[in-house]
């Protein structure tokens, strides 16, 4: 199983992921900060399941088309100007069949006054998620954030 992260970070989630896919599993981990990869690759070693990727959510020409069974959105729709390329991507690199799980804050994303604060609304969730034919899948609800499980149909 190959699963892409974009919007890594530090890599909150790669332990946990490298344990569920296995020995022979790959994980792709896509961050715009070289310094939080750095320090993610730091954290896991030289584990050669694992490649980084520097670049945005929205395009990462290193990551080939239909190449994934997972892609995780976690945490970052809420932090990034272009969602619709991020959600773009994420159909791009899932194989018929792949599933993203994306998460957002349930609240408001705290924003100073006079910056732009780029949490997600239904509407835009909605909007997001109409661009291209996912399979609504159920999901555990969370009290903190909106978890949604989407699938690439297997037939396009």
């Amino acid at each position: 199983m190959r699963v892409v992260d974009l919007g890594a970070g530090v890599g909150y989630f790669a332990e946990e992921t490298l344990r569920r896919v296995g020995p022979t599993g790959r994980l792709d981990l896509v961050d715009i900060d070289a310094e939080n990869l750095a320090i993610a690759r730091n954290r896991l070693g030289d584990d050669g399941r694992v490649t980084v990727h520097v670049g945005t959510a929205a395009a990462v020409p290193t990551l080939p088309d239909a190449s994934a069974d997972r892609v995780l959105l976690s945490l970052v729709l809420c932090c990034l100007v272009d969602k619709e390329g991020a959600m773009e991507t994420a159909w791009r690199v899932l194989r018929p069949g792949g599933r993203v799980l994306v998460t957002y804050p349930r609240g408001a994303v705290p924003g100073r006054r006079g910056r732009v604060v780029l949490r997600v609304t239904a509407g835009r969730w909605r909007a997001l998620r109409d661009r291209r034919p996912w399979i609504l899948l159920p999901v555990r609800r969370g009290w903190a954030v909106h978890r949604f499980l989407l699938e690439k149909p297997a037939v396009p």
